[in-house]
């Protein structure tokens, strides 16, 4: 009799209650783990695809890539076989360092798989940066900016050459370079040249030397116009000298002993009347001689036949 009673209850409890009953409750049951099991099965198939820095990371680990801010810019380090080779910094509001570091390392695998032989990794100047070549082919450009060496020197081109030494140890333990054959040269001053003063063209006279004197010469002070020894107007610009004793017309080579320059002169008055002066020469012939600042030279006389 209690236990009709108290089935009546549980019953009765069932109906005002709404409480699924023992079978509904197993066939929910046995739903919730089949959903589940569906669930699991699924979680398990669906793979979310590789990013392209996952790939560069499962392969052999040569290269990575690292995102990172420097001096406020974003920037991406690339590593090959966990040493920092080169870091790209985004410039212009723009964010691409990750896109670029990512394209170099590609290149690197590649070159890894297709075994290159790392002595052909070289590095020259370009204009105002330097461009690592692989095979003669560029590989990257290190502008010390946009692209720069992790640990820099401050000093560009020692920047590119130990990048490039890097990378060639990294890929296949080739020799270091020792310098960069295309270093632009800083300007030179140009070297001044001694001045050689250049020798008047030599009358061609024809004649042969008679005889030789040296003394000192000058030159006549007066201008055109006067009368000379032999009556003729003196020209100042034209190569005339006057002589103590030598006959009129005679030829006659006057050689500055101080610059070698020289001059033939034709003697048409008397003079000079100074002692120790051997000759007194037009203005012209002066200027040819080069004396005319000094006013009197040194010169070798050479008396010319005619």
């Amino acid at each position: 009799m209690k236990q009709t009673q108290l089935w009546s209850v549980v019953t009765l409890s069932t109906t005002v209650l709404g409480l699924p009953s023992v079978g509904r409750a197993a066939t929910t049951n046995g739903n919730s783990t089949t959903s589940g099991e569906t669930a699991s099965n699924d979680a398990v198939n669906v793979k979310k695809p590789q990013s392209l820095r996952e790939k560069l990371i499962s392969r052999d680990m040569v290269t990575q890539i690292h995102a990172h801010n420097l001096a406020g810019r974003q920037a991406t380090t690339l590593y090959i076989r966990n040493i920092p080779f080169l870091t790209f910094v985004s410039q212009g509001g723009i964010s691409n360092s990750d896109e670029r570091a990512s394209a170099i390392a590609a290149k690197i695998n590649q070159l890894i798989t297709d075994k290159v032989d790392a002595s052909q990794i070289t590095v020259s100047w370009k204009a105002t940066s330097y461009i690592i070549k692989v095979n003669s082919e560029e590989l990257v450009e290190i502008d010390g900016n946009t692209t720069r060496l992790p640990d820099t020197t401050n000093n560009l081109s020692q920047d590119a050459l130990q990048a490039t030494n890097r990378l060639r140890r990294l890929i296949d333990v080739a020799h270091a370079l020792n310098q960069i054959n295309t270093i632009p040269l800083p300007p030179q001053e140009p070297i001044k040249q001694p001045q050689q003063v250049k020798k008047p063209p030599q009358q061609n006279t024809g004649g042969q030397v008679q005889a030789t004197s040296k003394g000192m010469a000058s030159y006549y002070s007066y201008e055109g116009g006067n009368r000379t020894a032999t009556g003729e107007r003196f020209n100042p610009q034209g190569f005339t000298a006057a002589h103590r004793s030598l006959p009129f017309g005679t030829l006659v080579r006057v050689t500055n002993t101080g610059n070698g320059r020289s001059v033939v002169v034709r003697i048409n008055d008397r003079g000079p009347f100074i002692r120790g002066r051997v000759i007194d020469l037009s203005l012209g012939a002066a200027r040819e001689l080069g004396m005319i600042s000094s006013g009197v030279a040194a010169v070798k006389l050479e008396i010319l036949s005619n």
